[in-house]
C-alpha cells in the first residue's frame, strides 16, 4: 500500500470549525478545483457546476441558510457543489465539446449522441428521478475534491445541513438551470477534539470482499 497516500486519508477528518488565521493558498484551492473538474461522470456528461464564494456578504447570507455552521465563513474558501437541471442540453453540450477537442466531425458521433440522449431519457420518467440522477454525480467531483485537499494538507468541511431553496435564491441558480447538491468549506483545522480522536472505519475484511 502507498504510506503517503493512506497517511494522508488517516489525517483527513471532516472539518467542523477552521483557525481563521491561516490561509488555504490560491494555488492549493485552484489544484483543488482542477481535480474536480477533471472528474469522471457517466458517458462524459458533466452535469455540474462549482462556484467558489468569496464575496463575505453572500457568505454571510449562505452561513444563515446552513443554520449557523460557522465553517461556511470561517474557512479560507467556500465552494458550492450544483448539478444541472438542464438535462435536455448535456447531449449536444458534450457533442461540442468533443468535436472542438478531438476533432471528430458530427456524423461520426451521431451514434454517441444517440446513446447519451437515450441514457438520459432513461431518467426522465420523474423530476425527482432526473434530480438524483444527476445530483449523485457531483459527489464524484466533491470525493476527489476531499482527497485532493488531504494531499495538500488542506483540511475540508462537507456539509449537507443547509437550506437548498435558500441556497439557491441567494445565489441565483434557478436562472442559471443549477441547484445545489451541497458545499463545502477548505481552509486549516481549528481546535476541535475530533480531529485528534482515532478514526472509526469498519476493519478492511469487512468492507473488502474478494469473489
Amino acid at each position: 500500500m502507498n504510506e503517503s497516500l493512506l497517511n494522508a486519508l488517516n489525517w483527513r477528518y471532516a472539518a467542523k470549525t477552521f483557525d481563521t488565521t491561516k490561509t488555504v493558498s490560491e494555488a492549493d484551492i485552484a489544484t483543488i478545483l482542477e481535480s474536480a473538474r477533471l472528474a469522471p461522470s457517466v458517458l462524459g456528461i458533466e452535469p455540474w457546476k462549482f462556484i467558489l464564494v468569496k464575496n463575505p456578504e453572500m457568505r454571510e447570507k449562505l452561513k444563515a441558510a446552513a443554520y449557523g455552521q460557522t465553517k461556511v465563513t470561517d474557512g479560507s474558501y467556500l465552494v458550492v457543489v450544483t448539478h444541472r437541471t438542464d438535462a435536455d442540453a448535456l447531449a449536444g453540450e458534450l457533442m461540442d465539446r468533443t468535436m472542438n477537442t478531438t476533432g471528430a466531425t458530427a456524423e461520426q458521433l451521431a451514434d454517441y449522441k444517440a446513446m447519451v440522449e437515450g441514457t438520459v431519457a432513461a431518467h426522465s420518467s420523474s423530476p425527482d428521478v432526473m434530480n438524483g440522477w444527476l445530483s449523485a454525480q457531483t459527489y464524484i467531483p466533491l470525493g476527489m475534491m476531499i482527497e485532493t485537499a488531504a494531499l495538500l494538507g488542506v483540511d475540508a468541511g462537507p456539509m449537507e445541513g443547509f437550506d437548498p431553496a435558500a441556497v439557491n435564491e441567494i445565489l441565483g441558480l434557478t436562472e442559471k438551470n443549477l441547484a445545489v447538491t451541497t458545499m463545502i468549506a477548505f481552509g486549516y483545522r481549528g481546535e476541535d477534539v475530533y480531529a485528534t480522536t482515532p478514526k472509526v472505519r469498519r476493519a478492511y475484511d469487512e468492507v473488502i470482499e474478494v469473489v
